[in-house]
């Protein structure tokens, strides 16, 4: 293949009224921040405000990839739509559960 042809390849043009390619990576940044700050807020000894910002952010990370199409979804797309949905979703359920089952610092 020609270095020429390789460039011209590379370079496709946008469809007009096409999302850029860093609008797909959003949920996925959204809920990697979501996770972070629950995280933070745990180490800051809020517990169950932390655990609930995760439990909030994955459930969130299950409904974008519920909802939007696969071009928009960006790295929360790992495997079949339905056992990335039940996954996240499970996960949310399991941090909420564990968030209200863990009795409060005294």
């Amino acid at each position: 293949m020609s270095t020429e042809l390789h460039r011209r390849r590379r370079r496709a043009p946008r469809r007009r009224g096409a999302a850029p390619h860093w609008l797909g990576q959003l949920p996925y940044l959204i809920v990697l921040c979501g996770v972070a700050g629950g995280l933070t807020l745990c180490a800051l000894d809020y517990f169950r405000k932390g655990s609930g910002l995760m439990a909030a952010a994955v459930l969130f990370g299950a409904l974008a990839r519920l909802v939007l199409p696969p071009s928009q979804v960006g790295m929360l797309e790992t495997r079949k739509k339905w056992l990335d949905v039940t996954t996240m979703a499970t996960f949310a359920v399991a941090i909420a559960v564990v968030a209200w089952v863990v009795p409060p610092h005294r």
